[in-house]
This record gives C-alpha cells, sequence and structure tokens, in this order.
C-alpha cells in the first residue's frame, strides 16, 4: 500500500467513527396530560386527553395512551390545551419610543430579541414582522430557527414600501442633510413602477418571506394622513406581480376605502387595518378569498388612552375609530370571520399588548370566542403559509399552550397561560 492510500484509509477511519459517535441524538419524548384538548378552534373541546410528541412533533393524540419508556411527562390535566397563538402583524420593539430608532442595527436586534422572548412566554408560537429596519426581522428569523436565541417562528417581511413623506417615512433630520443613501429601493422607498420592481428584488435578495406595502397613509406616521391615498395602482400591480412570482403574498396596510379598493384590483393577498370598508369592498374580498387583518387592539387601546404616544399619533388614532370599528362590525355582519386574521399591530415590547389582547378585543367588538380564536390560529397559518401549525394534529409541529380554563365561552382565558410547548420543548410555565 502506497502512502496517499495509507492516509486515504486513516481518514475514512476516522470520518467513520466520527459520524458514528456523532449517530442521531436519542429521540425526545413528551407525554402530555391535558384536561381539555383543543386540536382545532374551529372543533369542540374534547375531553381529558393524552398526547405524545416525539422530536418536536406530534406522535398520537388518544384517550389514556401508555407512556412511553423515557418519556418525559407533562401535566396539564388541570388546564385546557390548545395551539400556540399567531399574530399576523408585528413590528419589533426596538427600545423606548422616546430614544426612536436613533441607535445601531445591533443594539435594535439585541432589543427585538427581549421581545420576542416576551412573545413566545406569552403563547405566541408564530408572528409575522409587517416591516422593520436594517433587516433585523430576518436576522431575528434566522437566529431563532438555528437555535441561537429563543423566540417563535418569525415571517419577516424586511422594509416595508412606501413613498418619501409616505407612512413608512419616519425620518427626522431637515432637508440639509444628505438623503440619496436613505430613500432607496433597498430601504423601501419607491416613486415609480421601476422603484417599486427593484424594492420588492432587494427585499427578498435578503430574506423577506412576505412584502408589506403602505398602499394609504396611516397613524404612526408623522407627516401624513389615514385618508391618504400613496401608493399608485400601477405600482401595486408591479409589486404583487413580482412578489407572486417570487411565490410570496403581499401585505396592504391600507386605512381609507379607495387605497383598499386600489390594493385589492392590485391583487394583494391580505388588507391590514381595513379601517374604511364598504360593501364593495366587503364583497370583494370574500369573493377573492382576500385575507382580512382588522387590527382593533391598536385602535381600542388609543381611544382608551393605553396606547400613548406623540400627539399626532393619539390625534389621527383617535379620529380613525370613527370608521375602524363601523368596518369591523361590517365585515362581521357580512360572513368575513372564516378570512379574518388576529394581528395586534404591537412591537411586543415586554408587558405590553399581544395578539392575546387583539382577540379580546374582537369579542369586545362583535365577534365570538370561536371566531377570535380561528384567527388567532388556523387562519394565523393559513396566511402565514405554515401548514405545521394552527391545529394540533398527528404529524404536525408540538407548539402549543394550556390555559387555566375555557377560552370558548370566556375569551380572556387566553391570558391564563399556564404553561408553553414550542417545537415539542417546554419553554415557559408547568414543567420548565
Amino acid at each position: 500500500m502506497n502512502r496517499n492510500a495509507a492516509v486515504a484509509l486513516a481518514l475514512a477511519a476516522i470520518l467513520t467513527t466520527g459520524f458514528a459517535f456523532a449517530a442521531e441524538p436519542p429521540s425526545k419524548t413528551l407525554y402530555v396530560r391535558a384536561g381539555k384538548l383543543m386540536t382545532s378552534a374551529s372543533d369542540p373541546l374534547k375531553g381529558p386527553t393524552t398526547m405524545i410528541v416525539t422530536d418536536g412533533r406530534i406522535s398520537a393524540i388518544g384517550d389514556a395512551l401508555p407512556v412511553p419508556q423515557g418519556a418525559e411527562e407533562v401535566d396539564l390535566s388541570k388546564y385546557t390545551v390548545m395551539p400556540g397563538f399567531i399574530d399576523s402583524h408585528i413590528h419589533l420593539w426596538t427600545g423606548p419610543r422616546a430614544l426612536g430608532n436613533n441607535v445601531s442595527y445591533g443594539l435594535q436586534t439585541l432589543r427585538a430579541q427581549k421581545a420576542m422572548k416576551y412573545a413566545i412566554t406569552s403563547g405566541v408560537v408564530g408572528v409575522r414582522v409587517l416591516g422593520s429596519d436594517g433587516f433585523i426581522d430576518v436576522a431575528l428569523a434566522d437566529a431563532i430557527d438555528e437555535g441561537t436565541v429563543v423566540g417563535p417562528h418569525v415571517l419577516p417581511a424586511g422594509h416595508a414600501i412606501s413613498i418619501p413623506a409616505g407612512h413608512g417615512d419616519s425620518f427626522s433630520y431637515p432637508a440639509t442633510i444628505p438623503q440619496d443613501a436613505y430613500y432607496t429601493p433597498l430601504q423601501g422607498f419607491i416613486s415609480s413602477t421601476e422603484d417599486a420592481e427593484k424594492a420588492v428584488h432587494l427585499q427578498i435578495k435578503y430574506g423577506a418571506k412576505v412584502i408589506k406595502i403602505m398602499a394609504s397613509g396611516g397613524v404612526g406616521s408623522p407627516l401624513d394622513s389615514p385618508t391618504a391615498e400613496q401608493l399608485s395602482p400601477e405600482e401595486m400591480k408591479v409589486i404583487v406581480e413580482q412578489a407572486h412570482m417570487a411565490h410570496l403574498k403581499v401585505s396592504a396596510h391600507d386605512e381609507n376605502t379607495t387605497a383598499i379598493l386600489d390594493a385589492l384590483h392590485a391583487g394583494v393577498d391580505s388588507i391590514e387595518h381595513a379601517s374604511e370598508l364598504n360593501q364593495e369592498a366587503v364583497d370583494y374580498m370574500k369573493a377573492h378569498h382576500v385575507w382580512w387583518d382588522p387590527t382593533v387592539y391598536i385602535v381600542d387601546s388609543i381611544v382608551l388612552g393605553g396606547e400613548t404616544g406623540p400627539d399626532y399619533f393619539v390625534r389621527k388614532g383617535k379620529a380613525l375609530a370613527g370608521t375602524h370599528f363601523p368596518s369591523f362590525r361590517l365585515g362581521l355582519k357580512n360572513g368575513m370571520a372564516p378570512q379574518m386574521c388576529a394581528g395586534s399591530d404591537m412591537s411586543y415590547e415586554p408587558g405590553g399588548g399581544t395578539v392575546l389582547d387583539e382577540m379580546m378585543t374582537m369579542v369586545k367588538y362583535g365577534a365570538t370566542p370561536q371566531q377570535a380564536l380561528v384567527a388567532g390560529t388556523i387562519n394565523g397559518a393559513a396566511l402565514a403559509g405554515w401548514s405545521d401549525m394552527g391545529t394540533l394534529e398527528v404529524g404536525k409541529e408540538a407548539s402549543f399552550v394550556a390555559l387555566d380554563g375555557d377560552p370558548t365561552t370566556d375569551i380572556s382565558v387566553v391570558k391564563k397561560t399556564k404553561a408553553v410547548v414550542f417545537k415539542g420543548k417546554v419553554v415557559a410555565g408547568v414543567g420548565k
């Protein structure tokens, strides 16, 4: 045997030994006892039920299943176990609002990490981040997926697509400051159909998994009005065409009727806020199954004084309530609940509002508890494209919460969280 052959054999032996040593780890098994089990928010609760979770997935559901050898037992027999919640519209907390975002993207990302930990320990197992700076939402999604930080599934949008001085523009420096590097398609700013196409391509290049557009003005931006139309119908059509070619959905921030109808006819997949619906818009959304994300909690909180901010924020939010809540009731009256999602429009500042508040506010303004629960589980998963989530079924991801009470009769129970299991691991509460 020559020297090269001997080296090759030795290397092969080392590699073979290494692979044998690093063989598949032993299965991680949970045995869960549920007092009541909600396999789907659209179905009645089951009585005492057991569930087996193997390597993060549900492997069996049944009455009094035998305990697998070596399984970790999680006793939730006093509680209602149901799918974890999905927030279809959030932004990321990056520090106290008074400080703005005038800090590095690295620091913003570290602060947002705390927001994602708050989300998961609240029972929120999936979020759509509809607009952030510096692709920090993409970074968080990657870090969570690889196990570097703790948090829910994140569907990132990158930068929301806006016009300068529009709802996506909070640039507060004087006009004497050079701005060419800021108002670019990479940053989400467009002024033409050519810019629109480039903006979509660049958001996708840097990790966006959904495209967010600012079709109208809004409450949280200093320079515009919710009554303003911003992106042109032609720009929106180009955005939708390019996103759909990449198999991504388009989510449209829309506060007024004209902008809503323009976005609908452009082919968007979801309407966010929908603060000025009319019958034409409702009929179109139903006929084309456009998802409806009404975000009632944030407006309600502004009206009640719980959500504070600059004068323009509070003033515009209170004015918007005059059409926002009637629009929500119009949608419910016309049978849009089957395509309703629960989006809080919150930043998940630790201790702040979440999708749990959104579901409770939906019920406050006329939805049934079941409609709100479907919006916050099944429909949120469908909108995000997470086929593994939203219900508890054999073969699906084991991400669920245990609640102290019955949320189908008292929606406030969604805040009585006793345990959170994410991908088969107890991350909060009982058994942690």
